[in-house]
């Protein structure tokens, strides 16, 4: 018994050393970050490269801009170890390197009346793949650059092959780095412009070819920004869509809300794994599983977590400051555009229950408000299926699925 107590005595006085030192004694460090624009592509060279590749496996390879400089090689598959993504290169006119040394060749193109793509083994110099361009394929892309107002965007437009009116949708990435290149943005992106979609995968303001601070950004820069790629696409591409909405992941989720208040032509707004909670309050979720996930004590985690919390939000200071406190459910509740909110049952970045809870709570207050909550089971924040250890693919044809509809 006596043991016991000592051992709680113990972890109480380490919990309030603890807390001195996290809120008192030593301030965090503030976080430095250091930005490394790059420029829209205009080597016709290079551009011309862009499309789609059909292998003699049948296979198909798509070669579009990279968020830097060069191109990207992705193959989309549904198991992940058949993925690919490669960053590729110029090195010689026709001639593009990926893995970093300029002195030997891993891609080529032929220049003939059908394009080619040849991908080369580096250890043998063989060619290891041989894909004839196929420029009719899925969608056509082009590379964009925007502006809100004096800040210059960039990102990825796809656009459907057949020459109808599509539903156009504007992604909206989530917290940090992030930008087209990230895969797991631009495998969805993907999906939905090969279900006939105009989809504009932008690169987040500080990111990729995008100009401005993420780290310095409140949520209304970042809305302004997706209103500028909205008005964009309003003013260069209305004829080809008859309905245009956001997809808002995870941090983005909050953002999309905040488009819907700033732009009255939205139709829909996808809020995908975001949470309905304010940042603060998601903040200490995150931070209390991450505790007890280290094998902490229970009774630890919550006074720890308002400590990890509080330091990590100082490491960051200007963007908590800026948007901690946002709330979504007031713009949720004074909108009539339809709404699908996505969760996952083991989040450990959202706080699942609460969220669902204030939506909930929304609706019986208004039964009216055009809110669908689905939470797909099985799965945390990526949305990742155990089997294919990938995207599932139910989440994304259920998406698909309710954007037609609505």
């Amino acid at each position: 018994m006596i043991k016991k107590i000592l051992k709680i005595l113990f972890y109480l006085i380490v919990l309030v050393i603890l807390i001195l030192l996290g809120l008192y004694i030593i301030p965090p460090g503030q976080e430095s970050i250091e930005y490394d624009y790059a420029e829209i592509e205009k080597d016709a060279n290079v551009s011309s490269k862009v499309g789609w590749y059909t292998a003699e496996t049948g296979k198909n390879y798509q070669v579009t801009w990279a968020a830097k400089r060069g191109l990207q090689l992705n193959y989309f598959d549904e198991n992940r170890d058949e993925l690919k993504n490669l960053r590729v290169l110029p090195i010689r006119e026709n001639e593009f390197d990926t893995n970093g040394d300029p002195e030997t060749t891993e891609i080529r193109f032929t220049s003939s009346h059908n394009d080619s793509l040849v991908i080369m083994d580096v250890k043998t110099s063989k060619t290891e793949l041989n894909a004839a361009k196929n420029d009719s394929l899925f969608y056509h892309q082009e590379e964009i650059e925007y502006f809100n107002g004096e800040v210059s965007l960039a990102g990825l437009l796809l656009k459907p092959v057949k020459d109808i009116k599509s539903t156009a949708i504007v992604i909206i990435h989530g917290s940090g780095v992030s930008d087209r290149d990230s895969f797991w943005y631009m495998y969805q992106a993907d999906y939905l412009a090969r279900k006939g979609y105009t989809v504009l995968l932008p690169d987040k303001r500080g990111c990729g070819k995008s100009q401005g601070e993420w780290h310095t950004a409140s949520f209304d820069d970042f809305a302004d920004d997706i209103v500028a790629a909205l008005k964009h696409l309003e003013s260069t591409q209305a004829d080809e869509f008859s309905k245009v909405g956001v997809m808002g992941i995870s941090q983005g989720g909050w953002i999309s809300h905040l488009v819907n208040e700033k732009y009255p032509g939205l139709d829909f707004i996808l809020d995908v794994v975001g949470a309905s909670t304010t940042p603060n309050e998601q903040l200490r979720f995150e931070v209390k599983n991450e505790i007890q996930g280290s094998g902490a004590p229970g009774f630890l985690a919550n006074p720890l977590s308002l400590v990890f919390a509080k330091r990590a939000r100082g490491k960051r200071k200007i963007w908590w400051d800026k948007n901690g406190e946002f709330d979504p459910i007031p713009l949720i509740a004074n909108s009539d555009t339809p709404v699908l909110k996505v969760f996952t049952d083991e989040d450990e970045n959202v706080p699942v229950e609460s969220s669902i809870n204030r939506i909930n709570a929304l609706l019986q207050e208004n039964r009216d408000l055009p809110v669908e909550i689905k939470l797909f089971e099985g799965s945390g924040h990526a949305l990742m299926d155990k089997d294919t250890r990938w995207i599932r693919t139910d989440y994304l044809e259920y998406v698909s699925t309710w954007i037609s509809k609505n």
